[in-house]
């Protein structure tokens, strides 16, 4: 599911914080530690800013979680599988396999997300009211004042129409309503992301010049990555739409060179390595196939043990390497690829060994798509 480590699992829902996070939190907590909290109630100690700004970053991620949660919960029911949830420095992002296959199933996943910001900031301004007519310590209702703050702030740029927001994905929801073709409604909401991106660095330059620079610089930060994420969202929209309906053995390199388990590292290398486009060789023992040898495990393997060790001894055994079958859905076989954390599957049919699938193959089908226009 990416980088980074796992922190847990919350309603069913893993959950992983990207090392990028790490930069943001700091970042957030700096901001609110030296300027916000000191701003609000000078003449504190800082000790206490230090206490109100974790506190407040806390909470702010754990809004940022429940954000995401709602999308995943709402994906969950209607029947899109969530592999997790990632905290990373723009935010948060929930994992999915599969995108809405109606466009109302589309507008409540994306909808929901503003939805739970708005309610987050509703309840800490709640409290933040309840607190000063208990006479809560100021402490407290600054922090609660903050988080409300910051949840209608984040709901309101969510909804900016600008593709991959929940904005840019409701557009696309009631786009693709309006005229039955989802991938013309992707593009033109892909296109209102990368205007969107283009508008906020353009921004982020002027607060630059205009002296603030931490936060023009942040600004044309945010606007680059969404630039660049729309369209990597309509390129990955139109990557599943060419692959829909097409099965593995379309794709999959048949009649693969094999090598034998007994071949030595050094005759691998002369032989195969050297000779051939591949950076993969199925091991064949007598019909049976065993095992997957790589460049990555010949290159992990001292140059000087060679000519002494052979392919069996380094080789992926057969129960750890991915295989598909050359009937499967291609999709399917993507994530497969993808859950795998490999570059290549093993395409088995009663037992024998039919052909192997790499990402090159994936890719060259693609662009010869492309340059086809099919």
């Amino acid at each position: 599911m990416g980088s980074g480590f796992r922190l847990g699992s919350v309603l069913g829902f893993e959950i992983r914080i990207d090392h990028s996070w790490f930069v943001i939190f700091f970042l957030v907590l700096w901001s609110l530690t030296a300027g916000f909290f000191p701003n609000e109630l000078p003449d504190r100690s800082d000790g206490v800013y230090l206490a109100m700004g974790t506190v407040a970053t806390l909470l702010f991620f754990a809004s940022l979680l429940a954000h995401e949660l709602s999308h995943s919960v709402m994906a969950r029911a209607k029947g899109i599988e969530v592999e997790g949830i990632t905290l990373f420095i723009f935010g948060g992002m929930a994992h999915t396999k599969l995108e809405s296959e109606e466009p109302v199933d589309e507008l409540l996943i994306a909808g929901v997300g503003p939805l739970m910001s708005f309610a987050l900031g509703a309840l800490f301004f709640g409290i933040e009211w309840a607190g000063g007519l208990a006479g809560w310590p100021l402490e407290v209702t600054r922090v609660a004042y903050y988080l409300g703050y910051i949840n209608v702030l984040l709901a309101v740029f969510n909804l900016l129409p600008g593709f991959p927001l929940d904005g840019g994905r409701l557009f696309r929801a009631m786009a693709w309503q309006a005229t039955g073709d989802v991938t013309k409604a992707t593009r033109w909401a892909s296109a209102g992301g990368r205007w969107l991106g283009y508008a906020l660095m353009a921004l982020g330059f002027l607060q630059t010049f205009g002296g603030a620079v931490l936060g023009g610089l942040w600004m044309v930060f945010i606007g680059w990555f969404l630039t660049g994420a729309a369209g990597m969202s309509y390129r990955q929209h139109l990557f599943r739409v060419a692959l829909e309906g097409v099965r593995v053995r379309e794709l999959m390199s048949d009649d693969p060179q094999t090598v034998s388990p007994d071949l030595t590292v050094q005759a691998l290398v002369d032989e195969h390595l050297l000779l051939r486009r591949y950076q993969s060789f199925p091991v064949v023992d007598g019909g049976r196939t065993v095992g997957l040898v790589t460049l990555d495990q010949v290159k992990a393997l001292d140059r000087k043990e060679w000519p002494r060790r052979r392919v069996f001894q380094i080789m992926l055994e057969i129960d750890t390497v991915p295989v598909v079958s050359p009937d499967q859905p291609m999709l399917e076989a993507m994530d497969q690829m993808r859950d795998a954390d490999s570059r290549r599957l093993l395409v088995i049919s009663n037992g024998t060994l039919a052909g192997i699938l790499s990402s090159s193959d994936v890719a060259r089908w693609v662009q010869r798509t492309q340059e086809l226009g099919v």
